[in-house]
């Protein structure tokens, strides 16, 4: 339809006016999704994906072999308590449930097959999706060569990685040679604890075909072991991204977190302590709350005379030891904020201002 510019009417507010807050307001939703977007995952289900893989290996056992159309289009793939399949990345020590489409209630628990693609190992692309930070987080590391495995109730298909792209979202993905590939994709970066508008893209193609004879072992699931020893009344006050102005940037790991901590929820789980701490220490030092600050900190720390500025990123580093925290380091250009797991908790070890 098209329309025509109307004179303004007298006494009206300038147009320049009005478009500065449309911006401003544009400005404040995207702020607010950008916190939203952690909060989101910090609350994912923390055992969802490995009771879909779990359920998964057990119908495998009472089922069989079914008839070949299954494989391609699993007939339990609309039902999200049911994996359609699992994808299995040897080099990665990966394993991750599988079910039909892309929405949240799909994405929290496992990666998402998107349902205008083929199924894997029929002709075309077929499309795997997972949001960042979660089951492909890793997958940037795969070289030319590394193998994708898909595993429904009876095939076993075999991938070879043969490339990689970064795109914007609904980018066209040509089939490789042989017309039966498999691309994976998540956000990019794939570190990045917020929105982001660009994807990661791993390429696969096809080069063998087998009937499912073995399934994986039990995957694991761990959660941090520490909590913060925030009092309750500064519970109360809400340490929560949501009311702290704290904008998050990327995670990433040291030390030598086993492939669970990796590929489950533990890394976001504690990215949530370590945050409820950093925000809690914010509220003890403006309220100059000497009872709030020694719960929070190792003996003898003693408590900054004001808070930090908030205006940057602030990035997340955990070192984790198999499945054991050994220290949080959340940094920015105006603050190093270190956490050290000691006797179940996780305390303040020291604060840096430049």
């Amino acid at each position: 339809m098209a329309t025509t510019d109307l004179p303004a009417r007298k006494g009206s507010r300038p147009i320049w006016t009005t478009v500065l807050m449309i911006v401003g307001v544009l400005l404040l939703l995207l702020g607010a999704t950008a916190l939203a977007y952690p909060l989101w995952w910090n609350h994912r289900s923390s055992t969802g994906g490995t009771a879909l893989i779990h359920h998964f290996n057990a119908t495998t056992t009472t089922l069989g072999s079914q008839p070949a159309k299954a494989c391609v289009n699993p007939p339990q793939s609309t039902n999200t308590q049911t994996a359609a399949g699992l994808i299995e990345i040897p080099t990665l020590s990966l394993t991750a449930p599988v079910l039909e489409g892309l929405t949240d209630q799909v994405l929290s628990v496992a990666a998402g097959h998107d349902p205008t693609s083929p199924w894997p190992g029929g002709s075309g692309e077929s499309v795997l999706e997972s949001h960042d930070v979660s089951y492909f987080s890793r997958i940037g590391q795969l070289k030319k060569g590394d193998d994708v495995v898909w595993v429904d109730h009876c095939s076993q298909l075999t991938f070879k990685v043969i490339g990689h792209e970064v795109v914007t979202p609904g980018a066209y993905l040509s089939p490789p040679t042989g017309d039966r590939g498999l691309a994976l994709i998540t956000c990019y970066p794939t570190d990045a604890l917020f929105y982001v508008p660009d994807r990661f893209v791993l390429l696969t193609s096809l080069v063998t075909r087998g009937k499912a004879s073995t399934t994986p072992g039990p995957v694991k699931v761990v959660t941090p072991n520490v909590s913060v020893p925030a009092p309750a009344d500064l519970v109360a006050t809400g340490l929560n991204l949501a009311g702290s102005g704290v904008l998050v940037g990327v995670l990433k790991l040291t030390g030598s977190p086993s492939s669970s901590w990796v590929q489950g929820p533990a890394s976001l789980d504690l990215e949530s302590l370590a945050l409820e701490s950093y925000i809690g220490a914010e509220k003890a030092i403006a309220d100059h709350n000497d009872r709030w600050w020694k719960d929070l900190a190792t003996p003898g720390l003693a408590m900054p005379t004001s808070v930090w500025s908030n205006s940057d990123d602030t990035n997340v580093t955990e070192d984790i030891a198999g499945d054991s925290v050994q220290s949080v380091t959340l940094s920015s250009p105006n603050v190093t904020f270190v956490l050290v797991a000691t006797n179940g908790h996780l305390l303040i070890k020291s604060i840096s201002v430049p």
